[in-house]
């Protein structure tokens, strides 16, 4: 399995077929929280407040994205569209089976860090005002299935 990132106008290393030039990704972390008023005795009716969403943390290993990262990290200012694909290997090549869209994406952290003999790692932030999730399931033959498909806007705030 591998998580590759395709931001617009950004370029990486992967070299692998449909994937060309997308950013290798070690990690994503991305969570939802919401506010739900849990009263004894008045469970029932529990009051639910507005979900939260994080923005999406990314760490990788330095690569061709450096300098585009950075540059947009400290002076991008119009979003962007990005696009992080989970990707594992098929019957005959590589394939998407979990992706999340970001739209209107800006980059609100990052950082690097460089130990000794070890290669540099960025760690990435993500702000977006809408995600879209798909995951695609596969069967026991590795046949993919009907996709499941959900997302939040959050300038409407509205589930898509």
């Amino acid at each position: 399995m591998a998580i590759y990132l395709d931001f617009e106008s950004i370029k990486g290393n992967v070299t692998a077929a449909g994937f060309e030039q997308c950013v290798e990704i070690n990690t994503m972390e991305f969570g939802v929280k919401r506010p739900i008023r849990m009263e004894v005795g008045k469970m029932a009716n529990r009051e639910v407040g507005k979900p939260s969403l994080s923005t999406v943390t990314l760490t990788k290993t330095a690569d061709n994205s450096v300098a585009a990262l950075f540059k947009e990290a400290v002076s991008g200012s119009s979003g962007k569209k990005a696009t992080l694909n989970v990707v594992r290997t098929g019957s005959d090549k590589v394939e998407t089976f979990l992706e999340y869209t970001l739209y209107d994406c800006l980059i609100n952290s990052y950082r690097i860090m460089a130990i000794g003999d070890e290669e540099p790692q960025e760690n990435i932030s993500l702000s977006f005002s809408q995600c879209e999730i798909t995951y695609k399931d596969h069967n026991a033959t590795n046949k993919t299935g009907s996709p499941q498909r959900t997302g939040y806007d959050l300038a409407k705030a509205i589930p898509l």
